[in-house]
């Protein structure tokens, strides 16, 4: 085996992130990031290349129900502050017994846990 080929072999035995992509059918897919072939969740090595893979931030990102975190990004007025409803381009009016009142679509009317960078 030439000195190029032991490396590859060695730096394989390092875990690498997983790479996490969507199918045609919206369905979450994993692959190898070394030879990019499909891989099924909790593998400890790709079954093409050899390559150790790791699960961690996949792992990091689910929750104990099942749940997953999920990231929006979006432009708000340079004046926006969490909570400020009526400034927030992804709250709509709903139309009350009396009159409209803006709501949150995320249901987090009274507690936004939006960021701002």
């Amino acid at each position: 085996m030439q000195s190029d080929d032991i490396r590859a072999q060695l730096i394989k035995q390092f875990p690498a992130e997983v790479v996490e992509t969507r199918a045609s059918i919206n369905e979450m897919c994993y692959s190898c990031p070394t030879c990019n072939r499909m891989v099924s969740k909790g593998m400890d090595k790709c079954g093409g290349c050899g390559q150790i893979l790791s699960w961690k931030n996949i792992n990091l990102q689910e929750s104990s129900d099942g749940r997953r975190k999920a990231v929006l990004h979006f432009s708000v007025p340079s004046d926006f502050m969490p909570g400020d409803c009526r400034k927030c381009p992804i709250s709509y009016i709903e139309n009350g017994a009396s009159s409209g009142m803006y709501e949150c679509p995320l249901r987090m009317r009274g507690s936004c846990e939006l960021t701002i960078e």
